[in-house]
């Protein structure tokens, strides 16, 4: 995953739709750490 190139506010849905289509029951925890980062910066 790459955090450093495409900080705009479509990066979250781009990143969770790629986790859902290759990591469906983890998705949960990814997104929630997503968006802990998002809200950080």
């Amino acid at each position: 995953m790459r955090l450093g190139g495409d900080m705009g506010p479509n990066m979250g849905i781009t990143v969770n739709k790629r986790a859902f289509a290759t990591n469906g029951c983890k998705l949960n925890s990814a997104s929630h750490t997503l968006q802990v980062n998002l809200q950080a910066i």
